[in-house]
């Protein structure tokens, strides 16, 4: 019995870390992550997946974005099960590496 406690314990203190981990990690995008720009032309297919387990439900977003510097970028993210219609999107992206951004929320406020 002692030694299953320890496993448990041992279990959680993982993933407490990798959760811990997980998040400042998310933390640290988002601050580097100063500038927005709108997703343009974006389009949601749904699509049904194979995730390993079972059949998901998803969509692959394809949209576009323009940077500070006039770029035009083209994103397509496949698999995507978090998507909701309802809600609108933005693209917040770092201005000195406008490969580094992310998809979020219109509410997000980019740099927090």
């Amino acid at each position: 019995m002692k030694q299953f406690l320890v496993v448990i314990g041992l279990v959680g203190a993982l993933t407490a870390g990798i959760t811990v981990w997980a998040m400042r990690d998310a933390a640290a995008d988002s601050k580097r992550q100063t500038a927005e720009a709108k997703a343009v032309g974006f389009v949601a297919t749904p699509v049904t997946f194979w995730d390993g387990a079972d059949h998901q439900d998803g969509h692959t977003l394809t949209y576009a974005w323009v940077d500070g510097g006039n770029a035009v970028h083209t994103e397509m993210q496949k698999e995507i099960t978090w998507y909701n219609p309802d809600l609108m999107y933005k693209v917040c992206y770092n201005p000195q590496d406008p490969n580094d951004r992310k998809l979020y929320r219109s509410e997000h406020v980019c740099g927090s």
